[in-house]
């Protein structure tokens, strides 16, 4: 980032914005079928070039783009979740809901020979065939998010009634989390490309998108030790952390090789930065509802305070994300310019 003249504030859009306005469609065909992701890939980039082009968003003549893509839902989907399917949403895996002894009977899948992710090596060959190159790669979902897919919010209680059992099913999680990264890695070079833009894509980055909802204490025993295990086993490590961070962000610091975290809204950012110190790469997260409901003068303030709990600035990003239909044009303007403006590596 040190190269850049301000900090890179990032924009992203939930599929309704897009199906809404401009008829993009996130339905299955965007994830079976590469050719149709190129061509909406393509689509988008000319629609924010055409739409926000003045503050630097989207390409007015998009290269081709052979990315990879699964959502969060690969590893819920090839132990047997129901993944469903919207033209304006994110994919989401029904959990199992297995019983311990169904969870304990559970093996870990050979990848290459399982759907999806057999079809998702069909889809990297066609991309070599027809490009000469693949980029992206494949959200491995998170562990206690996928110990939730296979055992449901039972999981909950069974890290107070049995402990062990969680272990060994957390544990069996983050072996297939490992798998997976590593079929992947060695094709595309990249781990956090189906995770969040805002991070260095050779960086293997885990969604910890339920961890808010447990206390730090509960994470540090049945989080800390899984997450400790992805970081030396997929590393350089970064952490994308939904909600507020500041309940477990002096466990993250025990992480070894963490390069890069996100958190969202409401953390204290700049306590976050004090406590993993300078070196780590930091983005910070701008409520959407703010971004949907407030005005120019509100987002412009927020982004603002975000810069102000940044420093340094050299390895800090500020991110607008899961813009809804109906977000204000802008207010995406105004969160850019203050970015450009505001938030100026040269002081």
């Amino acid at each position: 980032m040190a190269d850049k003249e301000h900090i890179p504030l990032g924009v992203g859009f939930y599929p309704d914005w897009w199906h809404q306005n401009y008829g993009v469609s996130f339905g299955r065909e965007y994830y079976d079928d590469p050719d149709y992701r190129v061509e909406a890939q393509a689509k988008i980039q000319r629609a924010l070039y055409e739409r926000f082009g003045d503050v630097g968003l989207g390409q007015a003549e998009p290269a081709p783009r052979p990315v990879i893509t699964f959502g969060m839902v690969m590893l819920p989907a090839v132990f047997g979740c129901e993944i469903i399917y919207k033209d304006d949403a994110l994919p989401w895996a029904m959990p199992l809901n297995l019983s311990k002894e169904e969870c304990d009977r559970l093996a870990r899948p050979d990848l290459t020979k399982v759907s999806p992710m057999k079809e998702m090596f069909g889809q990297i060959d066609h991309f070599k065939s027809k490009y000469g190159r693949v980029v992206g790669d494949i959200n491995t979902t998170g562990v206690q998010n996928l110990a939730l897919k296979l055992r449901g919010d039972e999981l909950y209680i069974d890290y107070f009634e049995d402990p062990e059992f969680s272990h060994r099913l957390l544990r069996f999680c983050t072996e297939c989390m490992i798998d997976l990264w590593q079929l992947i890695y060695p094709i595309t070079g990249t781990g956090a490309v189906d995770v969040t833009p805002m991070c260095d894509p050779s960086i293997y980055c885990v969604p910890n998108c339920t961890v808010e909802q447990i206390s730090g204490d509960t994470y540090e025993e049945f989080g800390l030790p899984y997450d400790r295990i992805l970081a030396q086993a997929c590393h350089p490590f970064g952490i994308h952390h939904c909600g507020h961070i500041d309940s477990v962000i002096d466990r993250y610091a025990r992480i070894e090789h963490l390069v890069f975290i996100e958190a969202g809204f409401g953390s204290d950012f700049a306590a976050a930065r004090k406590i993993l110190g300078p070196e780590v790469a930091f983005n910070a997260r701008i409520s959407p509802v703010l971004m949907k409901n407030g005005t120019p003068d509100e987002v412009t303030a927020a982004v603002k305070d975000a810069i102000d709990q940044g420093a340094p600035l050299t390895n800090y990003s500020v991110d607008t994300v899961g813009l809804t239909f109906g977000t204000p044009d802008e207010n995406v303007r105004a969160a850019r310019q203050t970015a450009i403006e505001y938030g100026r590596l040269d002081g």
